[in-house]
């Protein structure tokens, strides 16, 4: 049932993703030019992942929730699903980004450093991080109340920064002290994904459809 439901998004986004695949190619033109190989591996893995709340989208127009939940398929289920595919598109995005960060080093006479290392764990971080906090609004408010919910949540960030801009140097030296445990972040994504899958759990089973 689980894998029917994920085959079920990825034949819903597939043409969106086709589309995709042209900006993609655009992308890795700027990147040879610009010589910025780990923008692009962010960008790229950003773009893929993203289509999972295009495919929430697209069950919300086509009213699918309400069919699927005449069917013996536990809401758990549905939900969950919406995450394993979160999680397998960021890892077609590393896939499809890799071999082009690859060639453009080779171009661009670029070796891989430590520093790309470290820019490839932030960037899955901050990937599972941002599917944590998407899912359980998209699916609580819906595709169009959820951009606005986003829109505000944006301005957070922009406010405590002018608030605790004085202390930004002190928590940049922290930051650093604890940077040999970097690798260890992607599992804290991953916790807070799992985090974020059972709220969103309790979320959906509360929702009237």
């Amino acid at each position: 049932m689980m894998i029917g439901l994920i085959v079920k998004d990825f034949m819903t986004i597939q043409r969106q993703m086709k589309a995709q695949a042209f900006v993609l190619i655009f992308l890795l033109i700027m990147a040879i030019f610009m010589r910025e190989s780990s923008m692009l591996l962010a960008v790229i893995v950003f773009i893929v992942t993203i289509q999972a709340i295009t495919a929430l989208a697209y069950d919300e127009q086509s009213s699918w929730d309400k069919y699927a939940n005449t069917l013996p398929i536990p809401k758990g289920d549905i939900v969950l699903s919406k995450y394993i595919l979160s999680v397998l598109l960021m890892m077609m995005g590393l896939v499809v980004a890799l071999p082009m960060v690859f060639l453009i080093n080779h171009l661009t006479n670029n070796e891989i450093t430590t520093e790309f290392f470290f820019t490839f764990i932030m960037i899955v971080t901050s990937t599972l991080c941002l599917l944590a906090v998407l899912l359980p609004i998209y699916i609580k408010f819906g595709s169009i109340k959820g951009r606005m919910v986003l829109i505000a949540l944006c301005f957070i960030p922009g406010f405590l920064l002018g608030v605790f801009k004085e202390y930004i140097p002190d928590i940049t030296r922290s930051f650093l002290d604890v940077k040999q445990f970097i690798y260890l972040t992607p599992f804290a994504g991953l916790l807070l994904l799992w985090l974020s899958s059972l709220i969103s759990t309790a979320i959906y089973k509360r929702k009237e459809f």
